[in-house]
Order: structure tokens, then C-alpha cells, then sequence
């Protein structure tokens, strides 16, 4: 018995010697690291000028990661963008074409070929809190949309207000009081906190989608059909920016415009003096509504932290689109006090450009030059997670991107609109230096070089100087326009003008 007893131990003390040497050895296999959770927080009209009052945010996220300075969207509206970072695609290819139902809206989405849907099958825990797409909630304010384990939606059109608000809680609904205390972007991060802490109990990688409807205009009252009154900051920035100065950029009520489009000429005179105080309100409240934001991401940070999730978290910060506040005259005159609003869809960099910052395990704290556009959104969170989309992407991982940067050398990128109740519609192209565009009727040709004009204030077109340039972006939209895909990734290089 002794004996036998000695055998089986040396068999033992041999295995076990046997599979630290195979750990050991060069290239033996080696326990895959855990999948990262992923927090993307989107404001809703931040044009990238305004990031600089977000000290919390650039340190937290853009001082420790990846900042694109060079991003944009490719259909410059809340619910077409939207519908791009839940499908990865552009909108001709996933139809939602407004912000309005029949040519928008929620219910144009087809819900069950998102991402949750993608990220829930992949493993993961998945939560929004706060704005979906437009119209969401007016017909059917209960609904959770597919893919959602935790759903904390805003209920259209109270969504559009900063205080009375209703959430869905997972087919619940709760109206929240007109108080100081349930300022809607201080309600979302508290349940942001109470998110990142169910996702760290139930040992599942989650994904929290954080939807602040800051800095956009206050417009319930119109069922966000048109621009409302200006953005309420929370109670404790409520004198912040009380007496701010509306930015005057170089193109701010630019004197001469014959180079736009004739919209622009004809509909567009300068501003006035109430223009300039109704933009000026406007500015004043978006700026003061970000600083609220600005805490939710410290907020955010804290809470991973204290859960140990931290060190496990990618971070993304942007926006569905910027907001024009008087550049090339532009204001939107159909508001609903009738006074002077900011406006997007428009391709100027004001409405097109926005933040993005991305950081996380593994990403480089650095600064990309060449261009984003939002498909990479989704194509980047797959990538992250090793979730398999059911669509063809349009977009690109920037995940490579960030640590080799010169993979964005010579990106062309893809600005598109359609018919719609509103303004003329218009396709172009957008690359490091050059934007060209042309709307669907013929009219309105614009090419902007950045290099030598970086405030769009002479439109390049007509210059033979830039005849060759013309036909290098032209054959780039030529190939982006209907794109889909694999064949969405369009390099162009552009010669020198002249």
C-alpha cells in the first residue's frame, strides 16, 4: 500500500511539473484577458468649439487617452446619427432620413439589427439612460426596444426638457418632479451609478449607453419639431455663464456670402442686434447645461472606481452633431419663440464637427489628425467587445488608429442629406484638408480648402487653381455615395492646387 501510495504521488508532483513547464514554454497559451466594459456617452447639439469648458472631461478621458480632432458626422440631425452609431451604418443604407416619422424618427430603425442586440448576444450586460431617437415613447411610451437588458429611456417629448421629465424603466414609467433636486442630467448619472454597479454584479462585461439630452434646447412644448428656448444649466452653474460673450469666430456673421449656396444668400441676411441676444441666451444655457455634463463623466469615473471596473472600462465621449450659434450668418429662424436658434445639418465644420475622445486599457494617450466619421462608432465598440454585427459596417475600428495614426493618411469621409421638409439636400466629401459638396439639385457647389481657409470663408470651386482638386473629391463621392460596407473605406489623394 506504501508503495503504491509513493507511485501515484511522484505521477502527481510529474503532471503537475509537466503543465508549469507548458505555461512556461515560448507561445504556450495563455488566459485571454477580460473583454472590457464600454461607457459611450453622447450629448445631444455639442459643436466641438464649447469642449474647452469641460476640464473634467478632457483630463479624465481625453488626458489619459485618444482624442480625434478631426471628427464629424456624416448626416448632420439627432436621429439619423443616432440610427448610425446603433447600426454602424450610413443612412442610405439604414433609411432613418429625418427626424420624423415618414421619413425618420424611431420607429423607421429596425430595432432588432442594433447593436445591444449584437453586444447581448456577445455576453455582454447592456443599459441606456436618457435619449434614443426621436419620437421615442409617443406612441408607445412602454416599449424597450430589442437588445436592452437594462433600459432607462427618456419618453418623448418630455425628453426635451431639463426638469418633469418621464423615464421608462423597463416598461415602468416614472415622471420625475419639477424640482432642483431631479435636474435631468444629475438623474442620469445617478442612475449611471446605479447601472455601473448592477453591471459589476452580474459579472457579465456591460455596456452603458449615457444619453444626457444637453445642451439641446429646451422644446417639449413643440414635441421637438422645431428649436426651443435656450438650455437650463443645473441650479449650481446657473450663473456661470450668466453674463458670457456669444464667441465671434472669424466667419461669425460673415459680410460677404456670395460664395454659399443660394439658400444662404437669399434666406440668410446679416444678423441683427436681437439675433445676436437670442444666440447669446442660447449660448449661455448650452454652456452652463455642459458644465452638468462635465460632472456626470466625473461622476462616471468615480463609480468605476470605487466598483474596481476602472482599470476594465472604455470610455468613448462625443456627440450626435455640433450646433452653428451666427457662423455664415446661420441661425435657425423657425423656433419656437420666433427669435433667433443655432442650427445643424448644414456642412459647415460648426454643424458637422465634433469631440471625440476615446480611453480605456490599451489606448495611447495621444492626439489623430486624419478624419473620423461616425460609422467608426460602432465598427470601434464591435471590435472592443468581439461582438459580430448582423449588418455590413460602413465604418472603421479606430482601435488600430490609435496606435498607428497615419492609417487615417488620405480618408475620404461621406456628408449626405436627402429630401426633406426643411432645406435643400446635398452629398460631399470631407478629408484632412479638403470639403466639397453639391447639393442634389445641382446648386450650391462649395469646395473648402482648410489649409489656407480654415473658417470656410472662400469657396474654392470656380478657381482653376483647384480644377484637379474638383475631380479627386468628386471621384471620392463618386464612390462613397452609395457605398456599403467594405467599399465605405475610400482613400483619395488629392493633388496640390495649382
Amino acid at each position: 500500500m506504501r508503495i503504491r501510495f509513493v507511485a501515484r504521488g511522484c505521477t502527481v508532483f510529474a503532471a503537475l511539473a509537466a503543465v508549469a513547464l507548458l505555461f512556461a514554454l515560448p507561445g504556450a497559451a495563455a488566459a485571454k484577458p477580460p473583454r472590457p466594459n464600454v461607457v459611450f456617452v453622447m450629448t445631444d447639439d455639442q459643436d466641438w468649439h464649447s469642449m474647452w469648458a469641460l476640464r473634467k472631461t478632457r483630463q479624465l478621458i481625453g488626458g489619459r487617452g485618444t482624442t480625434f480632432d478631426h471628427s464629424f458626422i456624416s448626416f448632420s440631425l439627432c436621429c439619423p446619427s443616432r440610427a448610425t452609431l446603433l447600426t454602424g451604418q450610413y443612412a442610405h443604407n439604414h433609411s432613418v432620413k429625418w427626424n420624423n416619422w415618414p421619413l425618420g424618427g424611431f420607429r423607421k430603425l429596425r430595432g432588432a439589427q442594433t447593436l445591444p442586440v449584437w453586444l447581448e448576444r456577445a455576453g455582454y450586460f447592456t443599459a441606456h439612460i436618457g435619449k434614443y431617437l426621436n419620437e421615442y415613447g409617443e406612441d408607445g411610451p412602454t416599449v424597450v426596444p430589442p437588445g436592452w437588458t437594462d433600459w432607462y429611456g427618456a419618453v418623448d417629448p418630455t425628453t426635451y426638457d431639463y426638469y418633469g421629465f418621464t423615464i421608462n424603466h423597463n416598461g415602468r414609467l416614472k415622471t420625475y418632479p419639477r424640482t432642483p433636486r431631479f435636474y435631468s442630467t444629475d438623474v442620469y448619472t445617478e442612475l449611471a451609478e446605479d447601472v455601473i454597479r448592477a453591471g459589476h454584479r452580474s459579472g457579465k462585461p456591460f455596456f452603458l449607453s449615457l444619453a444626457p439630452n444637453a445642451p439641446h434646447t429646451v422644446a417639449r412644448a413643440n414635441d421637438a419639431r422645431m428649436e426651443g428656448t435656450p438650455a437650463i444649466p443645473p441650479p449650481r452653474y446657473a450663473n456661470r455663464f450668466a453674463s458670457a460673450h456669444l464667441p465671434r469666430y472669424p466667419n461669425f456673421n460673415e459680410e460677404d456670402v456670395s460664395d454659399k449656396p443660394p439658400l444662404i444668400q437669399q434666406v440668410f441676411p446679416s444678423l441683427t442686434d436681437d439675433d445676436v441676444d437670442a444666440l447669446t441666451a442660447h449660448y449661455r444655457g448650452r454652456m452652463g447645461s455642459l458644465l452638468g455634463v462635465d460632472d456626470m463623466v466625473a461622476d462616471v469615473v468615480r463609480t468605476l472606481k470605487r466598483t474596481g471596473e476602472y482599470d476594465n472600462t472604455v470610455i468613448v465621449y462625443t456627440s450626435d452633431n455640433g450646433w452653428i450659434l451666427g457662423e455664415h450668418r446661420l441661425r435657425d429662424p423657425v423656433t419656437e419663440d420666433g427669435r433667433a436658434a443655432g442650427v445643424k445639418y448644414l456642412p459647415y465644420e460648426g454643424s458637422t464637427r465634433v469631440p471625440l475622445m476615446i480611453a480605456g486599457p490599451g489606448i495611447p494617450h495621444r492626439t489623430v489628425h486624419g478624419v473620423t466619421i461616425n460609422p467608426d462608432w460602432a465598427a470601434t465598440i464591435a471590435d472592443l467587445t468581439g461582438a459580430r454585427p448582423a449588418l455590413p459596417g460602413d465604418g472603421r475600428s479606430l482601435l488600430p488608429v490609435t496606435r498607428h495614426p497615419n492609417a487615417l493618411d488620405d480618408r475620404a469621409v461621406l456628408f449626405e442629406t436627402f429630401p426633406n421638409p426643411r432645406a435643400p439636400a446635398y452629398k460631399g466629401v470631407r478629408t484632412a484638408r479638403y470639403l466639397y459638396t453639391i447639393q442634389d439639385d445641382g446648386e450650391g457647389e462649395q469646395l473648402y480648402d482648410y489649409a489656407v481657409d480654415p473658417w470656410e470663408l472662400s469657396s474654392k470651386q470656380a478657381d482653376p487653381a483647384y480644377t484637379r482638386v474638383k475631380v479627386a473629391l468628386i471621384g471620392a463621392l463618386n464612390r462613397l455615395e452609395d457605398c456599403k460596407g467594405r467599399s465605405c473605406e475610400v482613400k483619395v489623394r488629392v493633388p496640390r492646387p495649382g
